[in-house]
């Protein structure tokens, strides 16, 4: 710390408090002299309106940092939401209105990330170790917008499997941002097993940004780009997308009257009537297990924390996992599932059901018209469907969506794979391989079908319109 140019007068009514803050300071590491300038410094201006940092009085900085570094908290919206002070302080923020960079589930991170790079002076140099999802989480999507479409990001450090921090589970990265013109391109780095740091490779910012949508950036050499797709329509327009219910008591009206497994039951009786499942409980094309869930009573569906609607359950419809590689079932036997499945139903089978989540959803995620989706739909197969998902090549495309290291299913994700038009006679071919596949499984789920899904992957290459170098490439994975 430095002393500033400006003025202070020390105030002596405040000695006990003074001394306290010496003492903490001195307890942070600041040298002697500067915990006792610091505990003594207050604006000369006492009509100057306080701010949480303010660099000209602190500092007696006018025009930006040249360099501003750091490590930020790293607190998750649940967290943040779970704890009352926490909470307070995240609404503030976002009524305040002043951060562009918060988006849906944000991190406090992000925030740090903001306001430091607001500290800059013209060709300053930003630099923060922060979580690697900063790389592909949907929470930080408006970021890495910013990021690079108003800043230049000379170089990224991809510190992904790395464990930096003792006390934390989460992987890494350091960006590296200058105040001045976006530049076409930026310097991906790696840490070897000497923990030194090495520039790897320079990837061009039209190669970084691997996915529009959810602006995901590939730190990796690999070709990513779900642009090459771009003309066709993608999972969200042929099917209404969303998760299932959360089964714990209601906080609000119902808190500690029973958790989830209070409502499940292995066996099928008059309460627990309704089938179900969770994540765990499916592979690619089958369902390992079924239980029963207590329904229709005065605790289920009116007390549980996130009841959904009926329409998601009676309808026929594909069911996908949670984390990891993408799994899909489809059913037609009024499976009702937990919030670690997603749910997909073809627009047409949700013709006349209306409600808040369907409008929303609508309004947030489509770029067509309801009745153009119910008419779309209806060209289209839910085996079709669920032999695409189940390829290869749907792993590939969701990969290039979610990116490097992320491992969730989100249904912001999978909404955003493109879709091939196909003709009947194509769609049939898929179909009879799914119907085959279906009917194996359903006799013994371990049946062998590799030979069936290895020609469901090449006929989803076709449709694709892949090259023979591209086919392998995915082979190859």
């Amino acid at each position: 710390a430095k002393t500033p140019k400006h003025k202070f007068e020390l105030r002596q009514q405040d000695k006990e408090i003074r001394k306290e803050l010496e003492e903490k300071l001195l307890i942070l590491g600041f040298g002697k002299e500067n915990a006792r300038l610091l505990s003594t410094w207050e604006p000369y201006d006492k009509n100057r309106s306080a701010e949480f940092f303010d660099a000209e009085w602190m500092f007696g900085i006018k025009d930006g940092f040249d360099v501003v570094i750091g490590n930020p908290p790293y607190i998750s919206a649940p967290s943040q939401i779970a704890n009352k002070g926490l909470n307070e302080q995240r609404q503030k923020l976002i009524d305040s209105g002043r951060f562009k960079s918060l988006y849906q589930k944000w991190d406090i991170y992000i925030v740090f990330m903001e306001f430091g790079l607001e500290q800059l002076k013209q060709s300053g140099i930003f630099s923060m170790i922060v979580p690697y999802p900063l790389t592909n989480q949907l929470y930080a999507k408006m970021l890495r917008k910013m990021i690079v479409e108003e800043y230049n990001m000379f170089e990224l450090c991809d510190l992904n499997g790395t464990k930096v921090f003792d006390n934390a589970t989460v992987s890494n990265c350091i960006p590296f941002i200058q105040i001045s013109e976006p530049k076409e391109k930026t310097w991906i780095s790696n840490i070897n097993e000497n923990l030194e740091i090495h520039r790897i490779f320079e990837q061009q910012f039209t190669d970084l940004v691997q996915d529009e949508k959810t602006q995901v950036w590939n730190v990796t050499q690999e070709k990513r780009e779900t642009n090459r797709h771009a003309d066709m329509h993608v999972l969200g327009d042929f099917c209404y997308i969303s998760i299932g219910m959360v089964l714990n008591a209601d906080e609000k009206t119902a808190k500690g009257e029973f958790t989830k497994d209070d409502l499940i039951s292995e066996t099928q009786d008059e309460i627990h009537c309704k089938e179900y499942i969770e994540a765990k409980n499916i592979d690619k094309y089958s369902i390992n297990k079924i239980r029963y869930l207590e329904y229709g009573t005065d605790r289920v569906p009116s007390k549980i924390r996130r009841p959904t609607f009926p329409e998601l359950y009676n309808r026929p419809k594909l069911l996908t996992n949670k984390i990891g590689e993408m799994k899909v079932v489809v059913d037609y036997n009024n499976i009702m599932c937990d919030q670690t499945n997603r749910i997909l139903i073809l627009w047409k089978d949700f013709h006349g059901v209306e409600n808040k989540s369907i409008s929303s959803s609508i309004k947030k995620y489509s770029t067509m018209s309801r009745e153009d989706m119910e008419k779309l739909s209806e060209t289209v197969d839910l085996r079709y469907l669920l032999g695409i998902l189940n390829s290869k090549y749907a792993s590939v495309l969701l990969d290039t969506i979610r990116g490097t290291g992320n491992i969730d299913v989100n249904p912001e994700y999978i909404r955003n794979i493109p879709i091939p038009s196909a003709t009947t006679e194509e769609q049939k071919k898929i179909i009879a391989l799914v119907d085959g596949i279906l009917k194996a499984k359903a006799a013994d789920t371990a049946a062998d079908t590799r030979e069936a899904e290895r020609e469901i992957d090449e006929a989803v290459y076709a449709l694709y319109g892949l090259s023979a170098e591209e086919i392998a490439a995915v082979k190859g994975r």
